[in-house]
């Protein structure tokens, strides 16, 4: 199986192109859907959570009190190292038993969604190949304001605390770049024959090395030798 990274810069179209490989077959890992899952009552991440930084980041419901977290770590960056050495490894067991999952399901390539791949670098390792969706600056920057109403000073704010895009496109690591500079349609195109690739780039050594792909190898043998 092959596991391909999938990242990019916000209001740049990876969640589209997320929705379109899960609508065709293709399982994807949500690491920002992992990272909220964590922390839901009972979780072991939240009642570490919890011991680190008190019962005020904990609402009456039970819930992770999301805005008192956020004001404490982004006040003092020792708070959020301590947050990340709790958060980090509790994300990439998920991650790992997911991928486990499509592999024993028979996938033949399975896509890891993380919009800070290259900012926590722990998952680069892990991935055969690298996708980053991009656009310019310009069309970044049009989407992102009329996406969350939001002013150009704001928007560019929420850029700006982004790893650059260029740094994306040209990091060794990165093995393909989806330019969506267009419309859906256009952008639907592009994935189509996005997908089209790497699953012929996953080539039959992949297909065979699942589960079901062992087991018929085994199978196989078995069946040789009972001939003999």
């Amino acid at each position: 199986m092959r596991i391909i990274g999938l990242t990019g810069g916000i209001a740049c179209g990876k969640s589209t192109v997320t929705a379109q490989l899960i609508n065709n077959g293709v399982p994807v890992v949500d690491c920002d859907l992992i990272a909220r899952q964590i922390v839901q009552p009972g979780k072991p991440a939240l009642i570490q959570i919890q011991k680190k930084f008190g019962n005020k980041v904990i609402l009456d419901n039970g819930q992770l009190n999301r805005p008192a977290l956020g004001q404490i770590i982004f006040n003092d960056k020792s708070q959020n190292v301590e947050l990340g050495k709790i958060m980090g490894p509790a994300i990439q067991a998920q991650i790992k038993w997911e991928i486990l999952y499509a592999f024993l399901t028979g996938s033949q390539i399975v896509v890891v969604d993380a919009p800070t791949l290259y900012e926590t670098k722990g998952l680069i390792s892990m991935c055969g190949e690298i996708i980053v969706v991009a656009t310019t600056e310009e069309i970044q920057l049009e989407r992102l304001m009329a996406r969350d109403k939001s002013t150009k000073k704001e928007a560019n704010a929420r850029i700006s605390s982004q790893l650059p895009m260029e740094t994306k496109i040209n990091h060794p690591a990165t093995t393909e770049v989806v330019m969506n500079n267009g419309s859906r349609e256009q952008l639907s195109k592009t994935v189509n024959k996005m997908i089209d690739r790497v699953q012929n780039r996953a080539g039959v050594l992949h297909r065979v090395l699942t589960l079901p792909g062992i087991l018929m190898l085994l199978g196989l043998g078995m069946y040789g030798v009972s001939r003999l």
